[in-house]
């Protein structure tokens, strides 16, 4: 949402989830990270980083150097 608490946390479109309140999500199915964020209560700590990022690192894409 434009001008939500997630986008003046930092959180863009297109940003991959990583981690929600310390526990890994990488390998995690959508729903069950949509049903992970549905369930918490009180505040959620969540680490997220750009999918471009997240391509490289899991080696689901190949760098391109010129």
């Amino acid at each position: 949402m434009r001008g939500g608490i997630a986008e003046r946390g930092g959180v863009r479109v297109g940003h991959r989830i990583i981690e929600i309140n310390g526990q890994s999500v990488v390998a995690t199915a959508h729903e069950k990270i949509v049903q992970a964020l549905s369930n918490s209560v009180g505040e959620i700590h969540m680490k997220t980083m750009p999918a471009a990022m997240f391509r490289l690192l899991t080696g689901q894409e190949t760098p391109l150097y010129i």
